[in-house]
């Protein structure tokens, strides 16, 4: 597979393979912010938030340099679709499944595995059990063969890229299932089947990046990092930004 260095960068900062003191580059946890901007509101912000998650403002202070991240990281998921079917598996927060469950589509990157519902992922209150059905030739990033070191080799990782069509069907817990417990100890709240469509769901195109929402961005991160409540101006300059700014990579 040809993949460029810079592919190769953006694959390893998303996984978390990062070093030095750069702001940017040096957030092994980049993937937080880089999931949260796809997402309509900053209700899924607040929830990493209070799962004692950092949002890192330094992520949006170069537009340009966030969208070549994002654009390297869907032309490798272009580049390595799958070859065969595969089922991975993914615990999810129930609000943002409901986000997912009413587009009917993947909203954002999305993490998968293929060695069944990580317990690394149930730090979340209110979970959901999600197992994907996906068919050969969905783009994807199979991190185990596109990175020559790969940390977390034992997560079987899969990315899945947006906008992916979902037909989604939600099923009876089994008793294993209900085991499974989310940060507060309680059981998944549902569990479902997702067969992945061979296409790509559209979406309605913002218009250019305002002026200052990524500025606005920054101080509603801080608010959030530091347990306050963001001012709704920036709220609002901020969420129309992010649409902007993720619809452009649509294109």
């Amino acid at each position: 597979m040809n993949i460029t260095a810079e592919e190769r960068k953006a694959i390893e900062y998303y996984e978390g393979d990062v070093s030095g003191n750069d702001p940017f580059w040096s957030d092994p946890k980049a993937y937080v912010v880089l999931n949260s901007l796809f997402f309509p509101d900053i209700t899924t912000e607040a929830a990493r938030s209070a799962e004692g998650k950092y949002l890192n403002p330094a992520i949006l202070e170069d537009t340009e340099r966030l969208i070549t991240v994002y654009r390297n990281l869907l032309s490798v998921c272009r580049k390595t679709a799958m070859h065969s079917d595969i089922e991975t598996y993914r615990v999810e927060r129930l609000t943002d499944y409901q986000y997912c469950k009413n587009a009917g589509r993947t909203i954002s990157f999305t993490s998968t595995s293929a060695s069944g519902f990580l317990r690394e992922y149930q730090d979340r209150a209110g979970i959901v059990l999600m197992r994907f059905h996906m068919p050969a030739a969905t783009p994807c990033i199979p991190f185990a063969d596109v990175l020559d070191k790969y940390a977390k080799s034992d997560e079987a990782e899969i990315l899945l890229p947006p906008w992916l069509n979902l037909e989604i069907n939600d099923i009876p817990l089994t008793s294993s299932e209900k085991q499974i417990l989310d940060a507060n100890g309680k059981p998944p709240e549902l569990s479902c089947v997702v067969n992945v469509l061979q296409n790509t769901s559209p979406i309605k195109l913002a218009s250019e990046l305002p002026e200052n929402g990524s500025e606005a961005g920054q101080r509603v991160y801080n608010a959030l990092n530091s347990g306050c409540i963001p001012s709704a101006d920036d709220v609002r300059l901020y969420c129309v930004w992010k649409r902007a700014l993720t619809s452009q990579l649509h294109l």
